[in-house]
């Protein structure tokens, strides 16, 4: 969170009817509570960046993930893209990009309230 401006946009572009912080969390407080969430959701099993891509202020990168969602234990896998846009050694606004689809699949077996 060090690299965060205080006023980053994180927006992880996946329904927020589906996953809390979908959608856009602006502000480095809410974007720590964001990602707090996903790791009490998701133990990470693989999070591997390449591709990186740097472009004067611009950074773009793939990542090749593997979650395990701990209500259910079912694994959720794939490949993401990030672009991250820094200002002063700090980034201002981060955009991450899933398979929308197979994702909200996912979420909508695998994480609807227990019975």
């Amino acid at each position: 969170m060090r690299v965060v401006a205080p006023d980053c946009v994180y927006a992880l572009y996946i329904s927020d009817e589906l996953l809390t912080h979908g959608g856009e969390t602006r502000g480095r407080d809410n974007i720590r509570a964001a990602l707090t969430e996903v790791r009490i959701d998701f133990e990470y099993v693989l999070y591997r960046p390449y591709n990186v891509v740097l472009d004067g202020d611009v950074c773009r990168y793939r990542v090749e993930f593997m979650y395990r969602h701990r209500r259910s234990g079912e694994m959720l896998n794939g490949n993401l893209r990030f672009l991250m846009q820094v200002r002063d050694g700090l980034i201002v606004r981060a955009d991450e990009y899933h398979d929308r689809a197979m994702v909200e699949a996912f979420l909508r077996l695998f994480n609807a309230p227990q019975a």
